[in-house]
């Protein structure tokens, strides 16, 4: 996939939670998108059809196989993805506006894009991984979103790799608790906020000491 250096005085922080599907990165991702109104949603390219709860242009953007086919030829995502048979990809140009002008967001984005992205943004990427309190409560957790057994089965193969990456990530969350993960979440991005205030401030300060 294509990678790309930026600078490092781009100050836009790009929060990516990553882990096994139902285990609950969505619902901490909206809980603090209410709560720390500066951090916004990245809307992801995707070919897989939009679900109810769902809005274009928010979540992600929908697009058709040729569309997604055209986006990559024309260098338009920084990375892409097939998950369980649907195209998933990051859009180049909102997420260098948004790392230029200092804009902060959060994304839901599988492993291997995960990774794409902290190569790109090594400055600016911070991983936090959400992992299950036991692999049986995830598939617990898909029952309960009504998934069927054969689409358990399909996300269950993935998931073993998917627990091999928490150690590369910056952050583990446990989510045992909807309410203590997302204040744990929320605790990060506000601690990540004030590392990067102090980086301006150790910028400043030696862009302002004589040679």
């Amino acid at each position: 996939m294509p990678a790309f250096n930026e600078s490092s005085q781009q100050w836009g922080l790009l929060f990516i939670l990553v882990g096994p599907p139902g285990v609950g990165k969505n619902a901490m991702m909206n809980s603090v998108l209410e709560r720390i109104t500066s951090l916004h949603q990245l809307p992801t390219a995707t070919t897989r059809p939009i679900r109810s709860n769902e809005q274009e242009g928010r979540e992600h953007l929908f697009v058709s196989t040729a569309e997604f086919q055209r986006m990559i030829d024309q260098g338009e995502l920084i990375e892409w993805q097939v998950v369980h048979g649907h195209q998933y990809g990051t859009p180049r140009s909102t997420v260098q506006q948004a790392m230029e002008t200092g804009q902060d967001l959060i994304a839901d984005i599988e492993v291997l894009g995960a990774t794409h992205l902290r190569s790109a943004f090594p400055e600016n990427v911070i991983l936090v991984f959400v992992q299950p309190p036991s692999v049986d409560e995830l598939i617990h957790r898909m029952h309960n979103r009504g998934e069927t057994e054969a689409e358990i089965q399909k996300r269950m193969q993935r998931v073993e790799m998917e627990l091999r990456y928490a150690p590369e990530c910056d952050y583990l969350i446990t989510n045992d608790s909807i309410e203590r993960a997302s204040d744990i979440l929320r605790g990060i991005i506000l601690a990540e906020y004030s590392r990067r205030d102090l980086k301006r401030l150790r910028a400043n300060s030696e862009a302002l000491t004589p040679a």
